[in-house]
């Protein structure tokens, strides 16, 4: 019996001991569930990362949706004005749907009066490295052909390539490579006829030998000494309220501060240097013209157009028409001419429109 009774305690000395090894070796439930938590950690914060880049691209991307239109050179702000697309006809991108990268909408071309032909295709696919590849198929013209956009800074580069057809369609989305612009939204205005009359009489000295077309920003002191200097001498300005700061006979002599007025009543600014241009001479703070004599091209407003997103802005469509003795009145060219208005007009831009809209 004493035999039994050691070996039972040895049994239980050997398994107490046993028991306690494990328990060291085995953490708790708490600390288990820390260790997997702190494991997993880096993988949370990458996921954040992650979901932080895609939720600020697909912000960076939110801004192209909407519609684009096609740049033209020379004629940039005439074929983004959208109140002329009657006119003029539109070529442009729609951009309908961005979702995580992905892209829905469409290219249309749209044909100006009298046709109005149109084409659209619409295309889809994942913006990959701020450009977009997509193939796509125009039904209605039989035609499809491959488009890839590059998102770039308030513009979108387009190279839009067509399949080779044995049939040549007679219309379509373009093909080459294109910039497309946001476009000028804008409202046709109803003005009256003493409103009219007002704006030409304000616009009489902008004939074209007075004044080249320029665009906005690159008006120069040269170009408004000249225009101030050659509307003087051909009596086309009204200096009536320039009293003895005026004085001509068979030349007409100005204080720099009447070309100053004169230049800030007609484009907003005044001459950084005052000097000599053509037939305008400048010394010691006056000017001299010769007295001239002559007829010019007469302003015709066609057609007067608000900025709605820039207050103030306004664009005219401007006939300048010529009298002939048997002919009659005549047009010789036509104007897009960008107006800021503040209590009155001043000028911005002159475009000179090569295809004159017939009204």
């Amino acid at each position: 019996m004493k035999k039994i009774a050691l070996f039972l305690i040895i049994l239980l000395i050997i398994a107490f001991i046993v028991g306690c090894n494990n328990t060291e070796k085995s953490a708790p439930v708490s600390q288990q569930a820390d260790s997997v938590t702190s494991e997993r950690e880096p993988e949370t914060e990458s996921t954040e990362i992650e979901n932080t880049d895609a939720e600020k691209e697909q912000a960076d991307f939110e801004k192209y949706k909407g519609d684009w239109k096609l740049k033209v050179e020379g004629n940039e702000d005439l074929y983004r004005i959208t109140s002329l697309e009657e006119y003029f006809g539109s070529t442009g991108i729609s951009i309908t749907e961005i979702n995580n990268g992905e892209v829905k909408g469409r290219i249309y071309s749209i044909q100006g009066a009298p046709s109005y032909r149109q084409a659209e295709v619409s295309f889809s696919g994942k913006i990959e490295d701020g450009k977009l590849k997509a193939v796509y198929e125009d039904e209605a013209w039989e035609y499809s052909g491959n488009i890839e956009l590059t998102f770039g800074e308030d513009m979108i580069a387009a190279k839009i390539t067509r399949n080779e057809m044995k049939i040549v369609s007679l219309w379509g989305i373009p093909e080459g490579e294109f910039t497309f612009l946001k476009p000028i939204e804008t409202e046709k205005v109803n003005i009256s006829d003493q409103e009219k009359e007002t704006l030409e009489q304000f616009l009489f000295p902008t004939a074209k030998d007075a004044i080249k077309p320029f665009a906005e920003g690159d008006l120069t002191d040269e170009m408004v000494i000249n225009f101030v200097g050659y509307n003087l001498a051909l009596g086309f300005l009204d200096i009536s309220e320039f009293g003895n700061k005026v004085e001509g006979n068979a030349e007409i002599v100005f204080d720099e501060s009447v070309m100053n007025d004169l230049a800030v009543k007609y484009f907003g600014v005044e001459v950084k240097e005052h000097k000599t241009y053509e037939i305008v001479t400048y010394e010691k703070g006056k000017y001299t013209v010769p007295a001239l004599g002559g007829v010019t091209e007469h302003p015709q407003v066609r057609l007067l157009i608000k900025d709605k997103e820039n207050d103030g802005v306004y664009y005219a469509i401007v006939d300048y028409v010529f009298e002939y003795p048997e002919e009659g009145e005549k047009l010789e060219y036509q104007h897009l001419i960008k107006l800021q208005e503040d209590n009155n007009y001043t000028i911005k831009a002159i475009i000179e429109n090569e295809s004159p809209l017939n009204f």
